[in-house]
């Protein structure tokens, strides 16, 4: 399996740790290519103890190595997320494709979870796209990424699978939730105007939390210009952390955000998931669209002030659609696990 990813950021270790659980029960020995990942990486991805952990990018000789050695079947897993494929990126393309070979001509099976690519170009795509036709599990999270693929098929998001919770009744939750990224600029008057009139018409307290390290500053400027809590990260363990925020998000009837899988764990809870920026990235929308979703992201700078409020404004019905949507991609991710090792059981029977 390739499992890199940054310690900081939540949503990545998620939707890695729920890659890793299609891959565990197809092998008999795990090997796991984390990069310069930390050890604290290693336990929020919760990786089995008895793991070949391969680190740093001096280990990928290695990796290749196991794989030429490996018995008959071998499976080889690709991490979920975004993949860019901007220049600089063909060798590492150019290495996948070179393991994906490896996998096919001993028989094996090559797992490429839901994923986005950013930034296609050549030669990283054509190698990429090469690749992914020779894969026997080819999945893409939204319908414009698999255009530019011209392969594979569509499904949810991996981070879909993380777990659906019931949450508080709708009348017992009590608050706008506001998680954005510290690298763009910080909201302007009108924005910050809206979400307060938003949370004091529904009668919501505000309150800034932290899903991605980052961020932390961010969400503490944000409480002090919209009168709420801040909620820090700080010392806690990446764990306590996770499941602190996904009980902040049981007790939220909105969740306003531009990071992608805090918007994904937000449904999950049952709470609305609601992107409010200026000029926000498609990706969201796309990924949400893909479970059937739509109008959740809104333009900040091109939307009248009676649109933004609408945008906010929390409702049992829309609660109702987001449940039963995420409920379906989540049955549907369950199916392509199933099919998955099925599978594998086939190819080594």
């Amino acid at each position: 399996m390739s499992l890199t990813g940054p310690a900081g950021n939540i949503g990545d270790a998620l939707i890695r740790r729920e890659t890793l659980g299609w891959a565990l029960e197809t092998s008999d020995q795990l090997v796991a290519y984390t990069g310069d990942a930390p050890d604290v990486w290693l336990r929020q991805l919760n990786l089995p103890a008895d793991a070949i952990v391969l680190r740093s990018k001096k280990s990928v000789p290695r990796w290749l190595w196991l794989l030429l050695i490996a018995p008959r079947h071998p499976v080889l897993v690709f991490e979920a997320g975004e993949i860019p494929l901007d220049r600089g990126n063909g060798l590492r393309e150019l290495v996948f494709l070179a393991e994906t070979l490896v996998v096919r001509l001993k028989g094996g099976v090559v797992v490429r979870p839901p994923r986005g690519i950013r930034a296609p170009s050549s030669p990283a795509l054509a190698i990429h796209r090469a690749a992914a036709r020779l894969s026997q599990v080819t999945l893409w999270r939204d319908e414009s990424t698999l255009a530019i693929a011209r392969c594979g098929a569509l499904a949810p998001d991996i981070g879909f699978s993380a777990g659906v919770r019931d949450g508080r009744p709708w009348s017992e939750r009590s608050e706008l939730l506001v998680s954005l990224r510290g690298a763009r600029p910080l909201p302007d008057a009108a924005w910050l105007s809206v979400v307060r009139e938003a949370a004091e018409s529904a009668g919501l307290s505000i309150r800034t939390v932290v899903q991605v390290r980052e961020d932390e500053s961010r969400a503490r400027e944000l409480a002090q210009l919209l009168g709420g809590e801040f909620e820090a990260w700080g010392d806690t363990d990446p764990l306590v952390q996770e499941e602190r925020l996904r009980q902040r998000y049981d007790a939220a009837q909105i969740v306003v955000s531009d990071r992608m899988h805090v918007l994904v764990l937000a449904a999950l809870s049952g709470a609305i998931p609601v992107e409010l920026v200026p000029s926000p990235t498609p990706k969201i929308s796309k990924a949400f669209a893909a479970i059937g979703l739509h109008g959740l992201s809104v333009d900040a700078s091109a939307s009248d002030p009676p649109r933004l409020r609408e945008a906010l404004r929390p409702t049992p019905e829309r609660a109702a659609e987001v449940c039963e949507r995420v409920r379906m991609a989540a049955s549907t991710l369950e199916s392509v696990q199933r099919m998955i090792r099925d599978g594998v059981r086939r190819t080594r029977a």
